[in-house]
């Protein structure tokens, strides 16, 4: 007999709405990490109840449509952020001292894992197709495959249900060529992402000029 799985609560569904803005993932990547309640008690606690739930509905209204952090205050701004970095890395951040005392926090202000499995779970390990290190393999002979590429940001909004509205909005094809130019025009080793590293071994890559001096020798 399948045991019958407990509704998750509404405040949670709420929270994890928006921490899609947040991070960039969609809600059921953010539900599968088994994460989503302990992140809102551990926000909560930090924060405070009431504050939080404060932070949440300027979060929604600066999410309309689209996620724009200059409509937060610098405080709310420092709480999404704490709540960024708990979501990828499992641990809740030292905040801005400024934060930290407009919150008028009586806990000590440092980092803190949540949870071992907080670790494990953390956003970050899918952001580069990796893995916590003693933790969740990806099998065997993975390593041998090539990552996919990272998705583009039209993608991410895609996925995560937050594709602009306005059609003006959207890269037009001469921008999307421009955007490939200008990838094009850096060699590959200097390009970010882990591909890159596996594409371009050590040996290959120059090595800086030394500097010109200054004038001619006489």
């Amino acid at each position: 007999m399948n045991p019958v799985p407990h509704p998750v609560p509404g405040e949670v569904v709420r929270f994890v709405e928006l921490s899609v803005h947040l991070t960039g993932f969609p809600v059921f990547d953010l539900h599968a990490t088994g994460m989503a309640e302990m992140y809102l008690d551990t926000a909560r606690q930090q924060v405070g109840r009431s504050r939080f739930d404060a932070f949440l509905k300027a979060l929604r209204k600066a999410c309309a449509p689209r996620l724009d952090p200059a409509k937060l205050e610098p405080t709310d701004r420092e709480i999404a952020r704490a709540v960024t970095y708990l979501w990828y890395t499992g641990a809740w951040p030292r905040l801005a001292v400024a934060a930290h005392a407009d919150l008028r926090r009586e806990m000590a202000n440092r980092e803190f894992v949540v949870t071992p499995s907080a670790y494990t779970e953390g956003l970050v390990w899918s952001t580069f197709h990796g893995h916590p290190a003693g933790a969740k393999p990806p099998g065997y002979g993975t390593w041998s495959i090539e990552p996919a590429a990272p998705p583009s940001l039209a993608e991410i909004e895609r996925e995560c249900g937050l594709e602009r509205k306005d059609a003006t909005d959207h890269p037009t094809e001469e921008h999307r060529q421009d955007e490939r130019a200008d990838e094009a025009a850096f060699a590959a080793h200097r390009l970010p992402g882990p591909r890159v590293a596996r594409d371009v071994p050590p040996s290959a890559v120059p090595t800086a000029r030394a500097q010109e001096p200054e004038g001619n020798p006489a």
